[in-house]
Parts: C-alpha cells; sequence; structure tokens
C-alpha cells in the first residue's frame, strides 16, 4: 500500500508540474499575444495622429535624393517616432528631443498632403547642439524640404549649417542644394565669421551660387552691429540699444524656376516660368538703430493699460459704442467728383484706326465719417501720350483673322493719399510718381468658325503680341502709422528711380476648353531706390534706411496651362441631359440607354446593308 501511495503521489506531483508549466507557456503566450495588440494599438494610434494621409509612398518619392545623412531620422519621424500633434493647417507635426553625450538634438517634421489633388509637402528640420562651455559650442543644422505638385512633379532643397562658437568668435559653414523638377540643380556655399568685442560684433560673409546652364553669383555681405545694454541681444532690456550698418554687393548671374497654379472664374491654370538675369553691378546699404524703451516681458502701462479706469477706461468704452454704432450702419460717406478727361486707353475699335495724341487729367475722392472714425481717400494723375494704331480684320467661311499695330508715348504724373483716424489711432500714407514710357507692338489672331459638340459652341484659334517697351519713372511713397493697441507709432518713406528697355513675345494657342500660352522677355536697365524708418513698436525706439542700385540684363519666359472647367462641365450636362429638360436624372439614364439601343440598331442595320451590298446576287 505504501508503495502505491508513493506512486499516486509522484503521478500527482508531475501531473501538477506539467499543469503548471503548461499554465506558464499560456500565460506567456497571452503576454505575448497582449504586447503585439498593445503594440497594434499604439501603431493604430500614431496612425490615427497623421491624419494628412502621408504614406510611406509619398516619403519615399519625396525623399529620392539624400537628406544629409539623416534619412534614417526622417523615415522615423514618419513612422510615428516623437510627440505627433494636428496644425491648424491640416498639416502633421512631429517632434522629438534627445540628450545624449552631452550632445542635445531636437528634430522636426512637418507634413501634409492634399487627397484632392494629390500634392504633397514635406519638411524636415534636425538641430544638434554641444555646448562645451559658455563661449565654446557646435551646433550643427539640417535642414530638408519637398513638394509635389498637381503633376506629381517633384522639387526639394536640402542644406547643412555647422555653426562653430570659440571664444568670440562665431564661424557659419553652409551648403544648400536646391533641386528643380526637371533635375536642374543650384548649390549655394557659404562661409561667414562674426568677431564679438566689448559689445561690436562685425560679421563678413561671402556666398556662391551655381545654378544650370553655367550660372555663378556671388554675393558679399558685410554688417556691424554695436550692442550696449546689461543684457543679450537676443533678450533686450529697458535702456539697451543696438546699431547696426550694413552692406551687400551680388555680381554674376543666376537662373531660376518658378511655379504657381490658380483656379479663378472657372478657370484652372498652371504655370511655369523661368528667369535668367545679369547683375553687374549691384549694391546694397543700410544703416539700423533701436533702443529698448521697456522690458519686453513686463506689461505696458501706457497705451495697453488694462483697467478701465480714467480718460483710458472711457475711450475704450467709447470705442466699443462706436463700433457697435458702426456696424449698425450709422455712417456718413461724401465721395467727390471722378473724372477722367484723358481715357488714354481709348485709341479706337477694331475697325478703325487712331493717330494723334491725348492730354488730360483724372482725380477721385472720398471720405466717410462714423462710429469707426474717419476714413478719406485722394487721388490726382495727370497725363499726355501720342498714339498711333491701325487694326484690320478678314473674315471667311473658315473662320477670322485679324491683326493691330500700334505705337505710343506717354508721360504721368500723380499723387495718391489714404489715411484713417479712430479712438485707436492714425494710419496714413501717400505716395508721388513720374514717369515716361514708350511702346511699340503687333499683335495678331486667327479663329475657326465655331463647332457644335456637346451642345456647345467649341472654337481653335492662335493669338501672338510681340512688343517693345522703355520705361523711366521716379516715385516716393511715405506713411505714418499711430495706434494705442498695439503701442506703435512709425514713420516710414521710400523713393527710387529707374529706367528699363524691355522686348516681350506671347504666344497661345487654344482649341476649346483648352489653351496653351507662351511668353518670352529680354531686359536691360538700371535701378536705384532708397527707405528709411523711424518709429516705436513693441517696446522699442527705431531709427533705419537702406540705399540700393542696380544695373543688369534679364532674360525669361513663361508657359500657362489652362483649362476651362466651366465649359467642360457644360458640355458634360448637356451631354447627359438626354431628354433634354435641362436637368439631371434618373430619366436621363433611361432616355439615354434608349438612345443607345436605337443606335445599336441603327449600326447593325447599316452594317447588315452594306455586306448585302457586297454580294454578288
Amino acid at each position: 500500500m505504501a508503495r502505491i501511495d508513493s506512486g499516486s503521489s509522484a503521478s500527482s506531483s508531475a501531473a501538477s508540474q506539467a499543469a503548471a508549466a503548461a499554465a506558464a507557456k499560456q500565460a506567456a503566450a497571452a503576454a505575448v499575444k497582449k504586447a503585439a495588440a498593445d503594440a497594434a494599438k499604439k501603431a493604430a494610434a500614431d496612425a490615427a495622429k497623421r491624419k494628412d494621409g502621408f504614406e510611406k509612398k509619398h516619403l519615399g518619392k519625396l525623399d529620392k535624393h539624400h537628406v544629409g545623412g539623416k534619412s534614417a531620422d526622417l523615415q522615423k519621424l514618419a513612422a510615428g517616432k516623437g510627440t505627433t500633434s494636428r496644425n491648424a493647417d491640416g498639416s502633421t507635426a512631429t517632434s522629438l528631443e534627445v540628450t545624449k553625450k552631452g550632445t542635445s538634438t531636437r528634430q522636426d517634421l512637418t507634413t501634409e498632403r492634399n487627397k484632392f489633388t494629390g500634392e504633397t509637402k514635406l519638411k524636415f528640420e534636425s538641430t544638434a547642439t554641444t555646448q562645451a562651455s559658455k563661449t565654446n559650442s557646435r551646433e550643427t543644422k539640417h535642414t530638408f524640404e519637398a513638394a509635389t505638385d498637381l503633376l506629381g512633379r517633384t522639387t526639394s532643397t536640402q542644406s547643412k549649417e555647422v555653426s562653430l562658437q570659440k571664444g568670440h568668435t562665431t564661424t557659419v559653414d553652409s551648403r544648400a542644394t536646391a533641386t528643380d523638377e526637371y533635375g536642374n540643380k543650384k548649390v549655394t556655399t557659404g562661409l561667414s565669421t562674426a568677431v564679438e568685442k566689448n559689445g561690436v560684433t562685425a560679421t563678413d560673409g561671402k556666398s556662391t551660387t551655381r545654378g544650370a546652364f553655367g550660372t555663378r553669383q556671388s554675393v558679399s555681405e558685410k554688417k556691424l552691429e554695436t550692442f550696449k545694454g546689461t543684457g543679450t541681444i537676443e533678450e533686450m532690456k529697458k535702456g539697451d540699444t543696438l546699431s547696426s550698418t550694413s552692406s551687400k554687393s551680388t555680381t554674376g548671374t543666376d537662373f531660376a524656376l518658378s511655379h504657381s497654379r490658380e483656379f479663378a472664374d472657372g478657370t484652372f491654370t498652371l504655370k511655369d516660368s523661368a528667369d535668367w538675369k545679369k547683375n553687374s553691378f549691384n549694391k546694397q546699404g543700410s544703416k539700423e538703430k533701436s533702443w529698448q524703451l521697456k522690458d519686453a516681458k513686463t506689461p505696458d502701462t501706457g497705451f495697453t493699460q488694462q483697467k478701465t479706469t480714467g480718460v483710458q477706461g472711457a475711450t475704450d468704452k467709447v470705442k466699443l459704442a462706436g463700433d457697435a454704432l458702426g456696424a449698425a450702419g450709422l455712417k456718413k460717406e461724401w465721395k467727390g467728383k471722378e473724372w477722367d478727361t484723358a481715357k488714354l486707353g481709348e485709341l479706337g475699335d477694331e475697325k478703325t484706326h487712331f493717330v494723334g495724341t491725348k492730354r488730360g487729367t483724372s482725380g477721385a475722392s472720398s471720405v466717410s465719417v462714423g462710429a469707426n472714425g474717419v476714413d478719406a481717400k485722394f487721388k490726382r494723375e495727370a497725363s499726355a501720350g501720342a498714339y498711333a494704331q491701325h487694326n484690320t480684320s478678314v473674315e471667311g467661311s473658315h473662320g477670322k483673322a485679324s491683326s493691330q499695330a500700334g505705337a505710343r508715348l506717354e508721360a504721368k504724373a500723380g499723387v495718391d493719399a489714404a489715411g484713417k483716424l479712430n479712438l485707436n489711432g492714425l494710419d496714413a500714407s501717400a505716395g508721388a510718381r513720374v514717369g515716361v514710357s514708350a511702346e511699340a507692338s503687333l499683335k495678331g489672331a486667327v479663329e475657326t468658325k465655331s463647332v457644335k459638340f456637346a451642345g456647345v459652341d467649341l472654337k481653335a484659334g492662335a493669338e501672338g503680341t510681340v512688343k517693345a517697351s522703355a520705361v523711366a519713372a521716379a516715385e516716393a511713397r511715405g506713411s505714418v502709422k499711430f495706434t494705442r493697441n498695439p503701442p506703435a507709432a512709425i514713420i516710414e518713406g521710400s523713393a527710387g528711380a529707374s529706367a528699363v528697355v524691355k522686348a516681350e513675345a506671347e504666344v497661345k494657342v487654344s482649341a476649346g476648353p483648352f489653351a496653351l500660352r507662351a511668353s518670352g522677355y529680354g531686359s536691360a536697365g538700371a535701378e536705384a531706390k532708397a527707405s528709411g524708418v523711424l518709429g516705436y513698436d513693441h517696446g522699442k525706439l527705431k531709427i533705419g534706411g537702406s540705399l540700393g542700385a542696380a544695373v543688369g540684363l534679364g532674360l525669361g519666359g513663361a508657359v500657362n496651362v489652362e483649362v476651362d472647367v466651366k465649359q467642360i462641365g457644360d458640355m458634360a450636362k448637356h451631354a447627359a441631359d438626354q431628354n433634354g429638360d435641362g436637368k439631371l436624372g434618373l430619366d436621363d439614364v433611361s432616355a439615354g440607354a434608349k438612345h443607345l439601343g436605337h443606335a445599336a440598331a441603327s449600326a447593325v442595320s447599316s452594317a447588315a446593308k452594306t455586306a448585302r451590298s457586297w454580294l454578288p446576287w
């Protein structure tokens, strides 16, 4: 019996161990399954945060060029590593901060995808800072931006900037590569050195840009900053002052491409343009000085007083009441006489010619007074011109052809002013300009007769324009702004003169709702400009001015593709409106099926007749 009990006990112990092992195995499997479920849940949550629909395939297309050795980091942020948030403009932002071995690194990725057009945008920044001591540090910044347009074309810019501070000297070495959708690269290398001593910082920088077609542009910049205060330039305190003097010189050639898209009045337009410029002389210089009148972190107890007591509080209440009365329409308006005795643009209709001179004046003025304040505008212009224009038009059985030749010489001078005054302050501007221009042009056009297709009249045609012009002009503008909230008192002014000669040509070919427009230009000219500012804004009193002059040549061209979306919609509507009631519905589907049936029967009958005509009997 003892042996039987002993065997039973051993068997029971083995069974218990087996059960425990099975339970442990089951628990481990459950833990693995739970970890996998948690990981999947986290991945789903991260994917839900990235609501811009920016998938890995979009990243691969944009990140086809190197990102300064940071591609792996970019991929990780795109996969959800870091903190992700949704921006107000619909884009998704992800950021990550890591400190390792004395180096602090911050990385940011912003992505956006338009689900309707397929366009994508990406911006990645990585900044690594190593602070060895208070006066010795190293900062390396990588930036990568890329975008795809409506046609799936990709443009990108990637740059690397290394800032090295040793004592009082800071050196910045940079390199940037911009790639357009055609694969053209523009590489800019730069080196600047800033030396700070006794509150005076002298910066000397040079950069060179090499682009397509062998273009090369050099820029040289010098800047001298004098800071007097107890803090730093970045955090100026009350009583601190900052003065700066800078100069910039640009020489060489530059080639640039630009792209834009627009949807207006039912027409969708894609535009590509190219510009080539040669700067044989381009110099700019400026001076500026600012005083910190109050600490930026302390509230302004003057203009922006928050308490509604005393005179300040009374004006706040009056302004609120005035705004309400203005919204109720309690406003008086006065408009002065508007006239235009010159009407320089009206030279005759398309069937006539015009030779002669025109001169005259034009003007307009208006004043409105109400609870919102006083708003006034004033404009006067005098002009004179000599013109010659001849138009011809021929129409035949297939279409129409026309041409227009013209020449003009114009001189104009004018002044304009605008101002607004209310309880919050004054905002006014004024300008004066004078100029002389000469132009010779030739236009031609051909157009076919309209053809009815899908219920819409369609035409095909071509237009061409050649123009040469010369312009000499001078202009001066000034503005003054005094506001209580936010506190500001700013006076600005600018003046400039230019003389430019330009030759242009444009061709447009159209067929129904589609059109292609191409243009080109060549120019040569000189320009001089000056500007200045004196004012108080956000606690700073600032005085500054700049001068600039340029002489150069330019070439450029643009291509526009236009699609008349409205016309296509009308064609589709007419084609779908089978019963002709001006509406689209299920009855149109039925009518369309009947039309298709009739068309099929007619086609079979026609084929049978043709076959019978081939038979010998």
